[in-house]
């Protein structure tokens, strides 16, 4: 599944051609921009390793947001073909890992709204060459070799990569993955042999940099990485010798290049995409570039479009034999945001499933993994209901806050008997060291659950009676936030053991004391 999704993405890549990139122009700092730092990284003959699931289909990096997994790779010449020329030490690796995290900084900080969680992973990883020796036409021989060494075999370098960020992705639980290849230059001029000193690959697997950025030294370091990062994502560049069009078109969203100097686009925003240091200082990116890192809110509610995504949920329902109460099975899936090129994508998990009985309070349904942490959750629940018929519906919700259409479904219930009555007088208050509930139910009833979380983890059962006083140290959790808590959840064990309802309990929160010093004046 993966290879056909791959080779779709770079054949639609490919159907936007990057333009040859040359030095920056005379308008801009004397300092040049990387030169053709747009690369397209080729299909590679097989990803057999990539067979998915059919549940997760996204692509190493398609839009920058959520959490990132970053490896940066040092590679360290060994001197086993080549003279090992450049050697990596402690002092200049606190250097290196500094820029990155300030480039990495700087892309959460410009962008707040993409709930950016970087997760660097850095690996000094030996070499039988000398990487700074080397040009773009021969990057293969050395980013194999240390490929190789990492465990990745596979003949075909991109194919080792893709396999690579893969792995880390799912290996750190990250939603996108990538890889920073930083080749130690200190001894040596910071350019690679055909003069380039940093570029990166049109949405992954990684880019190339070289640890003295060229001309911008170690000091501007965090400027180069923070503008080829970029391209890992989507966004093209801006200048006028990189030739991109106003109407090329690039990223998850497919958006134009519309503030590209090349033919005067009728923009003329400061962005990392057109010059490095100012616009890194000044935190300056413009609005099409941040679109094609797939940062827009179309309907301006604050939460950008990749990220406003819907769940869809649907269900079976099992009614069991009288006597016994229905069972009802639930699917929800996150459904992305579409993308004009790439396979659709969503990084929103789902965050629960509820339903509610008769218009009440909606109520969690825990799923069947035990966690909500996936786009597609399943889910069960034996609907807590006694004899009679009911109108029942469900929902799911994702981490955006979103929820999916109501699902109704009309259910009979046979063979229980009557539903008893439940009543707690709300709200429940502190006294002393104890939590205090007031409940009412049949003489009946065996037990009481009461919990600080809705899926009811770590639940205290105890026996039922009209006045629960629950210890503050017997919750910890209760102990150590009763300043914070505001709700407790509470259901009921009937005399045959079946669970009502949950019901929510307000906590009354004492009103703090205030001691008011009055200082004694003697005459």
């Amino acid at each position: 599944m993966r290879t056909k999704l791959l080779l779709s993405l770079l054949l639609c890549l490919v159907l936007a051609p990057i333009v040859t990139l040359q030095a920056a122009p005379s308008t801009e700092p004397n300092l040049p921009l990387p030169a053709d730092d747009v690369l397209l990284a080729p299909a590679p003959a097989s990803l057999a390793f990539a067979v998915d699931d059919e549940q997760d289909l996204r692509l190493p990096s398609q839009y920058l947001a959520g959490r990132v997994a970053v490896r940066i790779v040092l590679p360290e010449s060994t001197g086993a073909l080549d003279r090992s020329s450049e050697d990596w030490t402690e002092t200049q690796i606190e250097q290196v890992m500094a820029e990155v995290r300030a480039a990495l900084d700087w892309w959460r900080e410009r962008l707040p709204a993409a709930r950016l969680e970087f997760d660097v992973v850095v690996q000094v990883v030996p070499t039988r060459y000398e990487p700074i020796r080397y040009g773009l036409a021969q990057e293969g021989l050395w980013i194999s070799d240390v490929l190789r060494t990492l465990g990745y075999t596979s003949n075909n370098y991109f194919e080792q990569a893709f396999q690579a960020v893969f792995d880390l992705r799912d290996q750190r639980g990250a939603d996108w993955a990538t890889m920073i290849f930083i080749v130690n230059s200190a001894r040596d001029d910071g350019y690679f042999a055909d003069g380039r000193f940093a570029y990166a690959y049109l949405h992954g697997p990684f880019s190339v940099v070289t640890s003295d950025g060229g001309p911008y030294t170690t000091q501007w370091l965090r400027a180069v990485i923070a503008h080829e990062f970029a391209h890992l994502f989507g966004a093209l560049d801006q200048y006028s010798a990189a030739g991109v069009r106003c109407d090329q078109h690039s990223g998850y969203l497919f958006t134009p290049t519309t503030n590209s100097m090349f033919n005067d686009c009728g923009t003329n925003e400061p962005s990392i995409m057109r010059e490095l240091i100012n616009s890194f200082v000044n935190g300056a990116i413009d609005a099409s570039a941040r679109a094609q890192l797939g940062y827009r809110d179309s309907d301006g509610d604050g939460i950008i479009d990749v990220l406003d995504t819907m769940p869809s949920l649907t269900l079976t329902t099992v009614q069991q034999e009288p006597g016994q109460r229905p069972l009802v099975e639930l699917v929800a899936r996150d459904v992305p945001y579409p993308s004009p090129v790439q396979p659709d994508a969503t990084i929103n998990p789902i965050t629960a499933i509820e339903y509610r009985v008769d218009q009440s309070d909606w109520q969690f349904v825990e799923p069947v993994d035990g966690t909500y942490n996936s786009v597609r959750e399943l889910a069960q629940i034996e609907l807590p209901l006694y004899d009679g018929e009911y109108v029942v519906e469900f929902r799911a919700l994702n981490l955006a806050g979103n929820a999916s259409a109501i699902i109704t479904q009309t259910v009979t219930v046979s063979g229980l008997g009557p539903a008893p009555e439940y009543r707690l007088s709300t709200p429940a208050y502190l006294n002393g060291q104890h939590l205090i509930i007031h409940a009412q139910a049949p003489a009946a009833t065996k037990a009481v659950e009461i919990s600080t979380r809705r899926d009811f983890a770590n639940a205290m059962r105890l026996p039922y009676a009209s006045e629960i006083a629950l210890p503050l140290d017997s919750v910890p959790s209760l102990t150590a936030n009763t300043d914070l808590l505001t709700t407790m959840y509470v259901r009921f064990i009937d005399g045959a053991g079946w669970p009502s309802l949950a019901y929510a309990v307000p906590i009354e929160t004492p009103p703090a004391q205030h001691h008011v010093l009055i200082p004694l004046v003697s005459r």
